[in-house]
């Protein structure tokens, strides 16, 4: 069995917000044997790096906080606070964990549906052949999303009983068990571990987007991409690509929409 952790980044609902065009859902699989492991792993990563806060009941690891230096992480130097995003993903990448995740382009898209729906159908695809590839069954645990948590419910359902029936490729859903569980992040390691994913692949992709826009609009000629591409590196970028590539490296199927 497989366990599916599921939470987004860029949820603006249905408002078309040009500073967040996109809502990517990202989901963490994890092999039930490796669950209990990474969890004691992580919980010792936020001890070493942020101590006594650590301990408190309402402490959580929240990708946007630990990035901006909000919330329990406010005062925290950037340097540990990086330290705990690489330290966390290296525990990810040295277990069977893999990511899924799927982006909605919520300016471009033409569809009716929340871009929760739409992201999670595709999401969901992809992590249904991700289980039949390791002839595996999987079970799906996502954060706490209020405005659409029943229409996720009976979107699943619908899934299971027929298929994705939309687009190109419906696909069947047969791998997946159950329904979608919703919990409260700040109960859940796993889903913590998930935020950071979302965010930071959210992040990654916008920032090569953007990296790729930049490079096109340059008059000819235009410098090697690879030189553009140093020429912008900040420090804050630079720690978002270092981020992003490892997240990546997890990575075993995305899906970004539109094409």
């Amino acid at each position: 069995m497989h366990l599916i952790y599921i939470d987004e980044s860029g949820n603006t609902g249905t408002r078309k917000d040009p500073d967040q065009p996109h809502h990517l859902i990202a989901g963490l699989i994890v092999p039930e044997e490796d669950i209990r492991n990474i969890e004691d792993a992580v919980d010792g990563i936020m001890r070493k790096h942020f101590a006594v806060q650590a301990t408190s009941p309402d402490f959580e690891l929240h990708g946007a906080d630990l990035y901006s230096g909000n919330g329990a992480f406010r005062g925290v130097p950037p340097i540990d606070r990086i330290a705990a995003i690489h330290d966390t993903l290296d525990v990810l990448a040295g277990t069977g964990a893999k990511v899924v995740w799927a982006s909605v382009d919520k300016i471009r898209m033409r569809s009716s549906w929340h871009p929760h729906q739409l992201a999670f159908l595709f999401l969901v695809e992809r992590v249904e052949d991700y289980l039949r590839s390791q002839e595996a069954r999987g079970l799906l645990i996502a954060d706490e999303c209020k405005e659409v948590e029943d229409r996720l419910i009976e979107n699943l359902r619908q899934y299971k009983k027929s298929n994705t029936g939309w687009g190109w490729r419906p696909t069947p859903i047969k791998q997946i068990v159950d329904s979608i569980h919703f919990v409260q992040s700040k109960n859940n390691l796993l889903i913590q571990c998930v935020d950071l994913v979302a965010y930071f692949a959210l992040k990654f992709y916008r920032q090569n987007v953007e990296t790729f826009d930049t490079f096109m609009a340059l008059p000819e000629p235009k410098p090697a991409y690879q030189d553009h591409i140093a020429s912008r590196l900040t420090a804050k970028r630079k720690s978002v690509d270092e981020i992003g590539r490892k997240i990546q490296a997890l990575t075993v199927v995305s899906k970004t929409y539109p094409t």
